[in-house]
């Protein structure tokens, strides 16, 4: 399956377009500030799956703010010649201000997923992206294979760009997440954000990129406790 969903954000809570193709599906949902644009992820079919190209799109203009939440996981399963692709693509032009929690993705057994986020930052707008990958239905399951990749720039220049393989083809094998099953990462970045590297425990740390930017990783292996833990280090900033 290929779907393609595009949002686009106007100042004032102002939504400007909105283009959906299930398993995608954006709905605009009660916003806590009369200025801002809420918009909610909702799983309106299964995916990914195998094979699936999935690509999601969400562009604010000037001043625009926003926030993006989930109604609940995404669930990777099926097996397959062809892994499972899943595309975020935001821009977020002067002085947008975007909070952004897609929502967990599980990766099942035997399934393989690629996530890109790739994120255009103006030079004073102010982001916080949070991405959680859970490898398994449960603590004993087997899990499949995941690939998380960034590639952030602001003003035209890189700031972040990574990628972690996750996952393998037994329980024991969690290659890049350390021995865990639960990957949790938080981008935040804006010129309110004073920047600096945090470590609460091996597991739990807050990297400085730049002046005004930091990358929140946490892992472990129960998604309620490393949600929360991510939590506790995004109080730092």
């Amino acid at each position: 399956m290929k779907a393609h969903t595009r949002a686009v954000v106007h100042p004032g809570g102002r939504l400007g377009e909105l283009h959906c193709t299930p398993p995608l599906t954006l709905r605009r949902v009660h916003a806590d500030r009369p200025d801002a644009s809420a918009l909610c992820l909702v799983g309106s079919a299964a995916g990914p799956l195998a094979g699936d190209e999935l690509i999601a799109e969400l562009t604010l203009t000037p001043d625009a703010r926003a926030t993006l939440v989930a109604t609940g996981a995404s669930i990777a399963q099926g097996r397959g010649e062809m892994p499972a692709s899943l595309a975020w693509r935001v821009e977020l032009a002067h002085r947008a201000h975007l909070v952004a929690d897609p929502g967990p993705l599980i990766v099942c057994e035997g399934s393989r997923v690629e996530v890109e986020v790739t994120i255009a930052l103006a030079e004073d707008s102010h982001l916080e992206w949070r991405e959680l990958v859970v490898l398994g239905r449960s603590t004993d399951a087997v899990p499949g294979a995941a690939t998380v990749g960034w590639d952030v720039t602001r003003a035209g220049r890189p700031l972040l760009r990574q990628s972690v393989a996750l996952g393998g083809t037994d329980v024991g094998n969690l290659d890049g997440a350390g021995g865990h099953r639960v990957l949790a990462s938080a981008l935040l970045t804006g010129p309110d954000v004073a920047a600096r590297t945090v470590v609460h425990t091996r597991t739990s740390v807050a990297q400085r990129l730049d002046e005004h930017t930091v990358l929140l990783t946490v892992l472990g292996d129960g998604a309620a406790d490393v949600t929360r833990a991510l939590t506790a280090l995004r109080a730092e900033f």
